[in-house]
């Protein structure tokens, strides 16, 4: 079936708003954020799918994502966040970010397949963090599978964010292991970056029995 014209007017825009350019030649994405980098030997894989999760609700994820884009927006690297419950709140410009604001999972997987396809930006963010878990169990297998098949096609990255392990597909999968106090608020951002405990839960042949949600 070929594309609708709202598609290619989109990809019209894209193309306009991030033009291609060569991808460098690294294998590694760097985030910029050492506790990102450090357990992932160099930072997140490009052509591959790598999940965080965050289960606790006070896990700092939201400022750890404000962090990365910020750090990407330094390095002058186009990012794209695909917001899956229209819960993220924008503190600064950024000029180098296309937020996309969905209502359920659906639309982000949706979204977030449009925008890999395109292929003018080197870091996808599918935010699934305020998703309930009955809703994340409904998306196939087959989906995220997908999703990895199409992010190695075209060489670009695609970091997920849930509160619990669910995609297979994922080349590895990191668990923010301790939550914020009110006193880390009182600290600078990047102080708060390095003292976040960090650890991978899945990489590659090594695996660790991931925490799932209960609810």
């Amino acid at each position: 079936m070929p594309p609708s014209g709202k598609i290619i007017e989109l990809r019209q825009v894209l193309a306009e708003r991030f033009p291609r350019e060569l991808p460098p030649p690294s294998s590694l994405l760097a985030t910029g954020i050492d506790c990102l980098d450090r357990p992932l030997e160099g930072g997140l894989r490009r052509g591959s799918i790598t999940q965080l999760v965050a289960p606790l609700p006070s896990s700092g994820s939201a400022s750890l994502l404000h962090e990365l884009i910020e750090s990407m927006q330094a390095a002058s690297q186009f990012v794209a966040l695909i917001d899956g419950k229209n819960s993220f709140e924008l503190i600064d410009p950024a000029n180098l970010l296309l937020w996309i604001r969905c209502d359920n999972v659906s639309q982000a997987i949706r979204a977030a397949d449009l925008i890999i396809r395109d292929g003018n930006i080197v870091l996808s963010i599918l935010d699934l963090k305020q998703n309930e878990a009955r809703e994340l169990r409904k998306v196939p297998a087959t989906a995220w599978y997908r999703l990895q098949r199409v992010t190695a096609e075209f060489e670009t990255t695609l970091l997920l964010i849930t509160s619990y392990y669910i995609s297979g597909s994922s080349i590895a999968a990191l668990q923010i292991n301790n939550p914020l106090r009110i006193t880390d608020f009182t600290e600078l951002s990047s102080t708060i970056s390095q003292s976040r405990l960090i650890d991978f839960i899945y990489r590659k042949n090594h695996h660790v029995e991931p925490q799932y949600a209960q609810a």
